[in-house]
């Protein structure tokens, strides 16, 4: 009879518990290297908090972008057109930069980390994805916008 109090008491004060069909990462979301596109969406279809959900979702479209990126700096290069590929460059070491900061303090209860790591994602996508069309003074004006905002304050 006691250890079944006790086992109650452990289910219900658990926190990090795994829902039900949800991917074992959702409760890590910092260990993620050896994922490969696939394996990150489906870890996001999984998730229970939006949050992380978003940060694989993220992580995916990342990894696809640079693909995009590369393979089309890499046709150009075949047809002899000179390319500026920095921004790619650019583009994943920013993202990198930002998952190492970020990095010990992921965890699914910190939810103001990961909704500060989410937006730096979306905002170095977007900023990357307009210096690959060719919009680099847009991009410009939207990093110095970024800059001059108020910091984002540490939770």
């Amino acid at each position: 009879m006691q250890s079944r109090i006790i086992g109650a008491l452990f289910i219900l004060f658990s926190g990090t518990l795994q829902a039900a069909g949800e991917h074992v990462a959702c409760q890590q979301p910092n260990a993620y290297e050896d994922y490969n596109v696939d394996t990150l969406l489906s870890i996001a279809n999984s998730c229970q908090d939006v949050e992380v959900a978003n940060l694989f979702f993220n992580r995916a479209n990342h990894i696809r972008r640079v693909e995009k990126y590369i393979d089309f700096e890499q046709s150009l290069h075949r047809l002899r057109v000179g390319e500026n590929i920095a921004y790619i460059d650019s583009y994943r070491i920013h993202i990198g930069l930002a998952e190492a900061l970020f990095n010990k303090g992921l965890s699914p209860r910190a939810t103001r980390t990961l909704s500060q790591l989410n937006r730096i994602y979306e905002r170095s996508a977007e900023i990357a994805e307009l210096r690959f069309r060719g919009y680099d003074l847009i991009a410009d004006r939207l990093e110095r916008r970024l800059r001059q905002a108020p910091r984002v304050q540490g939770g």
